[in-house]
């Protein structure tokens, strides 16, 4: 894929320090006037959120709801993260398999509990955010975990459930193998993780 190149107004937005709310407007009314109704209007607005690192307090629930809106409700097929969008999804907002920032992990999961069926490609990629959290070397989860403490925390278990949910409305009572393994690895189907048996 070549390098992105922004036109102005959404240049000169993505050159600042600091995202404000003035900032939302003009995307609003300029970038984004008839609503994001294409992929590459996603990568701007995720290419805009990347490159600055100060956000004015609007700016994470315009970022979520905006991106949210498209993905589930817009792309095809409706109201659903098949396992092309998922795939999509998951390029985007990671690096080597691990969420980029707290904000994309808002994002992840708010689009898993807003999509009526989700395919395991996805709900494994948030078991895997999950799992990597329990670890202690994950920043993105800081402010939702006690510190870098191993194991499963409440944070975890409200973050499973929301999967667990998604999953429910997707395929009824029936676990894909491989969610089966990367529940078996957290600790959830055996109340001991994958992980620490295979250490023991």
């Amino acid at each position: 894929m070549g390098e992105l190149h922004l036109s102005y107004p959404a240049c000169a937005i993505a050159g600042k320090m600091r995202l404000t709310a003035d900032d939302i407007g003009i995307l609003r009314e300029h970038v984004f006037a008839q609503g994001m109704t294409s992929s590459q209007d996603a990568v701007i607005l995720l290419a805009i959120n990347g490159s600055c690192s100060e956000k004015c307090p609007e700016w994470h629930h315009y970022f979520i709801e905006t991106l949210t809106e498209f993905i589930v409700h817009t792309c095809h097929p409706k109201g659903a993260m098949d396992e092309r969008n998922a795939d999509w999804l998951i390029g985007m907002i990671s690096t080597r398999g691990v969420v980029n920032s707290r904000i994309e992990l808002d994002l992840l999961f708010h689009i898993i509990g807003m999509s009526t069926r989700i395919s395991d490609s996805l709900s494994i990629f948030a078991l895997e955010q999950i799992r990597i959290a329990m670890t202690g070397d994950s920043d993105v989860w800081a402010g939702l975990r006690t510190g870098r403490q191993h194991g499963l925390q409440k944070a975890d278990v409200l973050m499973i459930a929301r999967v667990m949910s998604a999953i429910a409305r997707s395929r009824g009572t029936h676990l894909t193998a491989r969610e089966r393994r990367m529940l078996d690895r957290i600790g959830i189907l055996t109340g001991v993780s994958g992980d620490h048996a295979a250490a023991a």
